[in-house]
């Protein structure tokens, strides 16, 4: 089970992970600093991690800045990061 389909999300490699972040609206900058989190992980998980915040409300920096304060976000399951943001929109949290 993964992400939905989706325009931007998939498997990329290098500067190919760089673009799929700029185009979800991170900056050149921003994806840098998101590409040097857990890089062992593989493109897919930091994508879905941002994807799901983008998807709160956050703004690209406070989606960046929650993962680099909070990195084992990144190594949680898709699903259960996702069933997390469900329920902070349940609980009313929508955007910043």
């Amino acid at each position: 089970r993964g992400l939905p389909a989706a325009p931007g999300l998939g498997p990329r490699r290098g500067c190919g992970e760089a673009a799929g972040l700029r185009a979800m609206g991170f900056s050149e900058e921003q994806a840098r600093r998101l590409l040097g989190l857990q890089p062992r992980l593989g493109p897919t998980r930091r994508e879905a991690a941002a994807a799901e915040l983008l998807l709160l409300g956050l703004s690209a920096e406070a989606a960046l800045e929650l993962l680099e304060r909070s990195p084992a976000l990144l190594r949680m399951p898709t699903e259960r990061l996702r069933e997390r943001a469900e329920e902070l929109r349940r609980l009313g949290l929508d955007g910043g």
